[in-house]
Parts: structure tokens; C-alpha cells; sequence
């Protein structure tokens, strides 16, 4: 079984499309620089495709300076934000955690707002703040983004081509908004680990990941598909939930490449 990364992502801002990369930095936030931009409503809850499916016509890419955010239906429509600095802070609910954030302020809000259709602010984690993953899963002191609540999240080529075939049609692997993705498994195999490598780079696997609406949504239009989501509870349900892929906790620091071999500690 030759187990080896097929491809890389990362997410700059929760809930928009995600940029493919080569080679991806790994420090104390897990991939770095993921998901340390969001967005809030006015109570500073925050916001993903569950409640803005067409947030997944917004692409988030990060520059020397802050985010550019572009339209993937409209080049001339993008936004430059600058990284917050001295700005107003707050606290911002995700889940049931409520971390420290700083508002990037008037004019990309308006923007996104409008974009949106929603009244809503623009915000980032920065590096003062410390959001603990569950204790139940990583020792005290790991911390995680505003990632739903976990570092990483790993994929398997050959899982989600079952998935395709039970459906009738191909599914896009980009729905689930992996960081890793896996070639050379069996389908579903990555259920049964426990514990892997990846370079230098040790990741327990802690914790199967349950599925909320945002793989039903249609990358092109921004439109929900409910047969997508009847066949995963078809075959991938379990009490009460439904699971594809693995939350991951790292152990140390370093840099994954695509084409990096997977080894199966436990």
C-alpha cells in the first residue's frame, strides 16, 4: 500500500474556497495561517456556508499585507484588507468557544456586507490569542484557528470516490474542505487509524468528522443539493450523525509536500 499526500489546502478565511498548495508550513496553529480570518454577525457569532452558501464564490488569498478577497463569478469584483493592527478587539462565539479577534474595520465589511446580502463584520485571530482545542482530544496548551475545531482535517481519494459512485456522479473533493488529502488507501481505511506520520511531522487521529450542510452546496452556483446529503447518511450515518474524513492533531513542527509518503503508526 503506497500511501502518499495527493493535495494540500489551505482555508485563509472560514468558509470560503480553499488555495491549493505545494508545500504548506506546519507550526503551533497547525497549517499556518489557516483560518485566521472570519466573519461575525452583529451578535459576533460567526458565519460560514451553513447560513451564506454563496460564500463559496468567494476566494480568500493571503498577500505581504492582509487578505485579497476576489468573486469567482466576477474578476473585476476583489478587495484588498489589510491585517488588523491597533484596531478595535473582541470576543467572537464559534461553537461554544468565544476567543479574542480584531475588527478589519469599516470598508471591507461594507464590502463583504454587500456582496453578502447580510450585515456582517470581517475579523482576525491574532497571534496573542490562544484557543484551546478539546481536552477530551489534545493535551492542554495545543491551539486551533477558528477552524470548527481542530487543526486538520484529512480526506481519502479512494472514500470520496465511493462516495461519487453511490451518488451516481463525481463529487468534488473541495465540498469537504480538507487540509490533507490521501491517495492509496482503501475506501474508509482512514477510519481505522489511530495515529500517522508525514515527514517529520506526527498527527494523532483523534476524531471522526460529522458533517453538517456544506458538502450538500454546488461549487458553481452556490445551491444546495439535498441528494448529496440523503446518500451520506445512506452511507456514512451513524447514530444520529454523519462522517467523512478525520480531525487531526499534530505533534510538532515542519512543512508537508504534496508527495510526501503517509506512514500508519497505529
Amino acid at each position: 500500500m503506497d500511501l502518499q499526500v495527493s493535495s494540500l489546502w489551505r482555508y485563509p478565511l472560514k468558509s470560503m474556497a480553499g488555495v491549493s498548495l505545494p508545500l504548506m508550513r506546519v507550526n503551533s496553529w497547525g497549517p499556518d495561517l489557516d483560518r485566521r480570518w472570519m466573519l461575525v454577525d452583529s451578535q459576533r457569532r460567526f458565519l460560514t456556508q451553513r447560513q451564506l452558501p454563496t460564500m463559496c464564490r468567494l476566494a480568500a488569498s493571503l498577500t505581504e499585507s492582509g487578505l485579497r478577497l476576489q468573486s469567482l463569478d466576477d474578476e473585476s469584483l476583489f478587495f484588498e484588507a489589510p491585517e488588523p493592527s491597533g484596531t478595535e478587539r473582541y470576543l467572537v462565539s464559534v461553537w461554544s468557544d468565544t476567543p479574542e479577534a480584531m475588527d478589519a474595520g469599516d470598508e471591507v465589511a461594507e464590502w463583504l456586507s454587500e456582496f453578502l446580502g447580510r450585515d456582517l463584520r470581517l475579523c482576525f485571530m491574532p497571534d496573542t490569542t490562544h484557543r484551546q482545542v478539546d481536552p477530551q482530544f489534545a493535551l492542554t496548551g495545543r491551539r486551533v484557528s477558528f477552524a470548527d475545531g481542530f487543526p486538520f482535517l484529512l480526506c481519502s481519494e479512494s472514500s470520496l470516490e465511493a462516495l461519487s459512485d453511490a451518488l451516481g456522479r463525481s463529487l468534488d473533493m473541495r465540498r469537504f474542505r480538507p487540509n490533507i488529502v490521501v491517495s492509496g488507501a482503501a475506501s474508509f481505511a482512514e477510519d481505522t487509524w489511530r495515529r500517522i506520520r508525514i515527514a517529520n511531522i506526527e498527527f494523532d487521529v483523534v476524531k471522526p468528522c460529522a458533517r453538517c450542510v456544506i458538502p450538500t452546496i454546488n461549487l458553481d452556483s452556490g445551491a444546495r443539493e439535498p441528494d448529496v446529503f440523503k446518500m451520506l447518511r445512506a452511507e456514512r450515518g451513524r447514530n444520529g450523525e454523519v462522517y467523512f474524513g478525520q480531525n487531526l492533531v499534530h505533534c510538532g513542527e515542519g512543512e508537508l509536500a504534496v508527495g510526501h509518503r503517509v506512514e500508519i503508526l497505529e
